[in-house]
């Protein structure tokens, strides 16, 4: 039965041990002072006022021999609570060597089959010593402690703990002793006929799966095991798996075991129910058995050796996990095919990426449940399935695949280029396109020609592979822009301006677009290098759609995340991925480019871009503080041109004052609210005519400064 004891009645009923393939004890390592040893001693501070007990959760174990007691689960917390006693003892001067009858055969906690860390708790029990510097010095302590870590934790521990309490007032002898309780649960004691309704353990959470699922799956295998040949020491087996995750958990903190573990029982209990249970699994459940979790951790660790450590987060988030469970179906198989194992990863892996969100988990849970219990082979199984996990896509891929396995070297060379090119961040999994221009026959799959699609794929990559995707392409968008491509540039999903593409999702979403698929087969067939591409944009007409940006570089230059924006039916170059950042009409942009080393007036400095506020070019006088602004996009309606003159840093009355021989030229007024003298002019809609316009206004506007103006 489940019983809850004092620490004192579990010292004084049970000798208990801890078994050589639990982890070691690290609670007591300084990394884990602050997240762990410190907020447990702090619940027992506040828990311990007055004379009620604490319950600081469960204390597994099963019985090993007649004398032995193993502890399955609660190791970290008894322990560090048999070195508070220890330090508790020293400090309040009470012999606590009787407790655990130290000096007695057997003492009644201890690391028995680890013969050395035994070793060490007899003699620092009997030494009196709490802090580090003291023990590391005596006599008895072994150079060899060193470098064990239960060992080298536990005097940390005592160390720790010897500094702590003094600001924990409420932590005694003989507090700890007797009332902070454990509930204790010897599976092999137990009828388990009661439920277990304590959900809270030392850190006032609630218990894991795990922690729940343990005590009945024992309990279960107790009743079992008598009607079974099967003598697998589970408890001892149960460590082990522990013992692995923890040996693979890295930086992660402890509590990245308990996740494991928990998130493995899920994948086991939807893989055997065939349906979703993101919302944890019941305690007592028929599904769930010691022996069929053996089954799936030896799949696991002996199929999904990359795959299983993502169960090792410290983040308590449901995943789906399907990859690793279709790794773990393959291992579970009663007849495996060789090779499969492969196939199965690069399939699923496919799969997740590409069609994670039409499908349903529990279609992979029934998939895969049927799979692990095949004797067919991984391809002829998904043919024969009709699974809705497999789209027409990739059952074309998997008979290609099948269709040629008589001929094993051709099918891995077909394997292996496809699962390359179904790696590249633009394609994401659908080549589609690569298997349809590979076809000698349009009508026919298995007419494929892995050299033409070995070629589509190498021609592919050198424009559009994942080293290509960070570099500057705009040589390759402007021969795009010539080789007008359907709806490019355009707004992609996820965007709220036009784009040229840049992220690999606007790629894919381009290059899938059922329009741009015979567009792609022409502009690859006319590829070789750069200079093919360079032919494309030179003998683009200059007439057509976004003309500008295949003959003028600058233009998509200027645009660093590619995109751009319309305002006033005007294209605005954006720097950014908003027009918060720079931008720039490009009328007046394009009017800048082109004349920024025409225009080389005596008296005034060299033209500039101001790249904000509508965007305008200007020129600053050389020695007076009058400037001139060109833009399009003026005037009441926002369709106009417009050249205006202003004096920098100055008041306005000075400005009117200095500049008011502007309103001697014609078309030219006075804007109090700007400080300036404006002058508007209507667009002809023709921009070359536009620009020679500009010139002439704005030749006239320079030389009429010159001339008349005198500050």
């Amino acid at each position: 039965m489940i019983e809850q004891y004092t620490i004192g009645q579990l010292l004084n009923k049970y000798t208990l041990f801890v078994p050589e393939i639990q982890r070691d004890y690290v609670w007591g390592a300084a990394e884990n002072y602050k997240e762990v040893l410190l907020p447990f001693l702090q619940a027992l501070n506040s828990n311990l006022k007055g004379n009620k007990s604490y319950n600081i959760g469960f204390l597994y174990s099963y019985t090993h021999s007649k004398v032995e007691n193993y502890v399955i689960d609660g190791q970290q917390r008894f322990t560090t609570i048999v070195l508070l006693l220890y330090v508790l003892s020293v400090r309040e001067h009470v012999d606590f060597t009787p407790y655990l009858c130290v000096k007695g055969p057997t003492m009644r906690f201890t690391y028995n089959v680890r013969p050395q860390t035994e070793t060490f708790m007899r003699r620092l029990f009997q030494s009196g010593k709490v802090s580090k510097e003291e023990i590391v010095i005596q006599n008895w302590f072994m150079p060899s402690y060193s470098s064990d870590t239960s060992i080298t934790s536990m005097v940390n521990a005592v160390d720790l703990l010897s500094n702590a309490l003094d600001n924990l007032s409420e932590i005694k002898f003989d507090k700890v002793l007797n009332q902070v309780c454990f509930w204790y649960f010897n599976v092999d004691e137990t009828s388990q006929g009661e439920e277990l309704y304590i959900t809270m353990n030392s850190r006032g959470q609630k218990l894991t799966e795990s922690e729940q699922i343990k005590p009945h799956l024992f309990d279960k295998w107790q009743k079992e095991k008598t009607q079974s040949d099967d003598n697998t020491d589970y408890g001892k087996l149960w460590d082990t798996w522990e013992e692995k995750f923890y040996s693979k958990k890295g930086e992660h903190g402890i509590s990245s075991v308990d996740i494991a573990m928990n998130t493995f029982l899920r994948v086991v209990y939807e893989m055997e129910a065939e349906k979703e249970c993101n919302d944890g699994i019941p305690a007592r459940n028929e599904i769930l058995s010691l022996p069929l979790i053996a089954r799936y951790m030896e799949a696991m660790l002996a199929y999904a050796s990359n795959e299983w450590p993502n169960l090792l987060t410290e983040e308590i988030k449901y995943r789906p996990q399907r990859v690793l469970k279709s790794l773990i179906a393959e291992g579970l198989k009663p007849n495996k095919t060789p090779g499969d194992i492969g196939k199965v990863e690069r399939v699923f892996r496919n799969i997740v990426q590409r069609r994670k969100y039409h499908y349903t988990h529990k279609d992979v849970l029934s998939f895969l449940h049927s799979y692990s219990k095949s004797s067919e082979s991984f391809y002829d199984f998904v043919l024969h399935s009709q699974s809705p996990i497999f789209d027409k896509h990739e059952l074309d891929k998997i008979q290609i695949y099948k269709y040629f396995e008589n001929t094993p070297d051709l099918q891995k060379r077909i394997e292996d280029a496809f699962a390359s090119a179904e790696a590249t961040n633009v394609w994401s999994g659908n080549i589609s396109p690569l298997i349809r221009w590979s076809l000698k026959d349009e009508t026919n799959l298995f007419s494929i020609d892995i050299v033409i699609f070995e070629k589509y794929l190498n021609k592919f990559n050198s424009l559009f592979g994942d080293d290509c995707l960070n570099k500057d392409m705009d040589v390759t968008r402007r021969a795009l822009l010539a080789s007008e491509f359907h709806d490019y540039p355009r707004i992609f999903r996820g965007h709220t301006n036009t784009s040229f593409a840049k992220e690999k999702e606007d790629w894919h979403i381009l290059f899938l677009d059922e329009e741009n698929v015979p567009k792609l087969k022409v502009f690859l067939d006319r590829y070789e290098n750069e200079s093919s591409l360079v032919q494309l944009i030179e003998s683009f007409p200059a007439d057509k759609n976004y003309s500008e940006f295949v003959h003028i570089p600058e233009l998509l230059a200027y645009c660093k995340e590619k995109r751009i924006q319309w305002w006033w039916d005007t294209i605005y170059l954006i720097s950014g991925s908003t027009a918060n950042s720079w931008h720039a009409n490009i009328h007046t942009y394009k009017y800048f480019l082109s004349r920024k080393s025409v225009h080389i007036f005596d008296k005034w400095k060299e033209m500039e871009f101001y790249h904000l506020s509508n965007s305008c070019l200007y020129i600053n006088h050389k020695e007076q503080n009058i400037a001139i602004d060109v833009l399009w996009n003026g005037g009441p309606k926002n369709r106009q041109m417009a050249i205006e003159v202003f004096q920098r840093d100055e008041t306005p009355n000075k400005i009117e004052k200095y500049l008011h021989p502007m309103l001697g030229l014609e078309g030219f007024s006075w804007n109090p609210d700007k400080g300036r003298y404006t002058y508007y002019f209507d667009s002809t809609e023709n921009e070359q005519e536009d620009f020679k316009l500009m010139d002439a206004k704005f030749k006239s506007v320079v030389a009429f400064i010159d001339e008349t103006i005198t500050i």
